[in-house]
């Protein structure tokens, strides 16, 4: 360690202060920048929640070196960890677990051997991913051939078959209730199918999927899932040639696109049987906390919750797929991206939580590992998104494994110099190293 270094409990700690290193990755941390200076209270309070000990270079910073130690040494102990007020959840075993998914998935068992470990938003994970999958597989192919076909009705008449829409998102709504993991593998692992992946499933998944997270009850989940599917009814009313552009637009292209919202709400207008819910996401999906979206420029709390979700489910849809303006981000980048909008363009707690429900690393994407192995990403980790559950496939010299390796992140030490340690330390894009999701989870070629 450097002599401009010292080790500070995070406690200790002042606005003023250069936090050169935490004691833990900073990629498991809502820090964007590896090493800041304190500016405020609330960087205070994330420091503590998420670490015991940083290390402050004495160098840098508005504080002298005296000022620091001063600190240091007139600070108070730690008034509270891991074990104060409310006692931690205690999970199940690694081995109890492993049990009871081998149970579940052979079909012995469809509810795990004790109480239900429910998540933060109160649902419970009722099966594997692997047991999930066909449904899931099977749920995406019906609202995408029904998608496809209703928008073609809704160009000839100007409405929506609501009924039909209703009953097609329940098998949607029904597996990501059940295991949100598969739902999102789906999705994610078609992102290189092109003709067979539409935008609007996907951000309809996102919607769902963050409305499971917050805890919607079924009726406001389905709003979720068929107001993501309508975001863009109204492109059916703008000319093809624009719609299709490549590349950037011209201020004249983008005033026509932006129309999209007003007709899209026309043809809702003419649907019988649509929620205002719905009707609030369409209306608001380009809207921004800070006032700088389109069309009415709404701001804050003027924007509804059922649009807020809809904003940046639909922003986080866009960078991860290819389209006409740009190439497919990996969903890691996108994530410290949608990060660095929080606090403008995205309420701080949206953006949080959004990344709580998908993670940092998405379920289905390719990650590298501390110890330079490859993997996908199985599950979430609602505690850690940054300590997901990864299926290994490549050695650390890139080579591919005789047989797939399961690592539970949350069972490994949190200490990164601990010698068993291992994290995430990049994302990459889908496809990387040649691997394929599907590969590993196919229900259609069983």
């Amino acid at each position: 360690m450097s002599n401009k270094r010292i080790a500070v409990d995070a406690t200790k700690v002042s606005i003023g202060m250069y936090i050169a290193m935490l004691d833990r990755p900073w990629l498991e941390t809502p820090f964007v920048f590896q090493g800041f200076e304190i500016k405020d209270r609330l960087e205070i309070e994330l420091l503590q929640s998420y670490c015991s000990v940083v290390y402050v270079d004495i160098d840098r910073g508005h504080l002298s070196a005296a000022e620091i130690r001063s600190l240091i040494l007139a600070g108070s102990k730690r008034t509270r960890s891991a074990g104060d007020g409310q006692r931690a959840r205690r999970k199940p075993s690694k081995w109890l677990r492993r049990l009871r998914n081998l149970l579940m998935r052979w079909k012995i068992l469809r509810q795990p051997v004790r109480a239900p470990q429910l998540e933060s938003d109160g649902y419970a994970i009722q099966t594997t991913l692997r047991g999930e999958a066909e449904a899931a597989f099977a749920a995406y192919k019906r609202i995408s051939l029904t998608y496809v076909e209703l928008m073609a009705l809704v160009a000839k008449q100007g409405r929506i078959d609501v009924g039909r829409l209703k009953k097609a998102v329940q098998p949607v709504v029904d597996s990501v209730l059940r295991n949100p993991n598969a739902m999102a593998w789906t999705i994610f692992s078609r992102r290189r199918r092109g003709r067979n992946y539409n935008r609007a499933v996907g951000t309809s998944v996102w919607c769902l999927m963050f409305g499971r997270h917050l805890g919607f009850d079924r009726q406001g989940l389905e709003d979720l899932a068929i107001g993501g599917l309508l975001l863009d009814v109204g492109l059916v009313r703008i000319p093809a040639d624009i719609v299709a552009v490549e590349g950037d637009i011209t201020p004249q292209q983008f005033e026509i696109l932006a129309q999209h919202v007003e007709f899209g709400l026309a043809i809702l207008g003419k649907s019988q049987g649509l929620p205002q819910n719905v009707v609030d996401m369409v209306q608001y999906h380009h809207e921004r906390a800070d006032g700088s979206g389109y069309p009415r420029q709404a701001r804050g709390n003027q924007i509804p919750v059922y649009g807020r979700i809809a904003a940046i489910a639909d922003s986080y849809d866009a960078m991860t797929t290819e389209n006409a303006y740009s190439r497919a981000y990996a969903a890691y980048d996108v994530a410290r991206a949608l990060n660095e909008m929080r606090g403008n363009q995205f309420a701080p707690e949206v953006v949080e939580q959004f990344l709580r429900t998908l993670g940092v690393f998405p379920t289905a994407s390719v990650v590298e590992l501390s110890n330079g192995s490859i993997g996908v990403v199985l599950e979430q980790n609602s505690d850690n998104a940054l300590r997901p559950k990864v299926m290994v496939l490549l050695d650390k010299k890139h080579k591919l494994l005789d047989k797939p390796k399961i690592l539970e992140m949350s069972d490994l030490p949190l200490d990164i110099t601990h010698p068993k340690a291992v994290w995430v330390i990049q994302g990459h894009e889908h496809g990387a190293f040649g691997i394929d999701p599907m590969d590993y989870f196919n229900p259609s070629a069983r």
